[in-house]
């Protein structure tokens, strides 16, 4: 699947600035790099795997709805839905946290990761990945617009799992660097990043509207040799 990584691509610099302070401030342990670069990797872990499971829980709202009949409009709505994100570069955390019930969700996530914060350990390190995973993020809700338009539970958790892959470059080198990107290169991004998203939702429009993309190529000439 493309369209997950192209969104965890996109979605790198964004993570980078939200959860890049996080992940300096992670309590590793002052010892051999290897045993620090394991307890990153057990953070990032805990992190994808809330991203799977939330996947799981959409891929099955989903296919509900594609029995109900709107599996096609349910592509097309994810694709334009991730399409306005990169054209309008929409704060969708901001319309999210306002729901009911929302914000105190939020800051129960937000005082969980405090208290693990203070701990040491993988098992410390694995439970910050996994509440990280669940706050408000604009670039996670464009993810699970993509993982319910698989209409399946197990394609779901695939999506968000290879979204959260795609996110790893540069998140990684965050960790490893001990230090943000520099201003040049996040202005690079920023300019790569609604790209990105404009492709991952022209990929989802493609599939709702189950184009051939084998008609284009019949249309178009093909170069050769020719005998006389």
């Amino acid at each position: 699947m493309f369209t997950p990584l192209l969104l965890g691509l996109a979605g790198s610099l964004h993570c980078v600035g939200m959860c890049g302070p996080l992940m300096l401030a992670l309590p590793l342990p002052d010892s051999a790099r290897r045993a620090v670069v394991a307890q990153i990797l057990v953070y990032q872990t805990g992190r994808i795997l809330s991203y799977s499971l939330l996947g799981v829980l959409f891929g099955l709202l989903g296919k509900g709805i594609a029995i109900a009949g709107f599996q096609q409009i349910l592509s097309l709505l994810s694709g334009f839905f991730i399409i306005a994100m990169a054209v309008l570069a929409w704060r969708f955390e901001r319309l999210v946290t306002a729901l009911p019930g929302f914000g105190a969700f939020t800051r129960t996530i937000q005082h969980q990761l405090g208290k693990m914060m203070r701990r040491h350990g993988a098992g410390a390190s694995f439970s910050v990945g996994m509440l990280n995973g669940l706050l408000p993020c604009g670039m996670v809700y464009a993810a699970l617009a993509g993982a319910i338009s698989t209409t399946d539970s197990a394609q779901g958790g695939i999506f968000m799992a290879l979204f959260g892959v795609g996110t790893l470059p540069l998140l990684l080198t965050v960790n490893l660097a001990g230090r943000s990107l520099g201003f040049k290169w996040r202005a690079k991004m920023k300019v790569v990043q609604p790209i990105l998203l404009t492709l991952a939702g022209i990929l989802l429009l493609q599939r709702g509207l189950h184009l051939d993309l084998s008609l284009f190529e019949s249309a178009v000439p093909k170069a050769g040799y020719e005998c006389h």
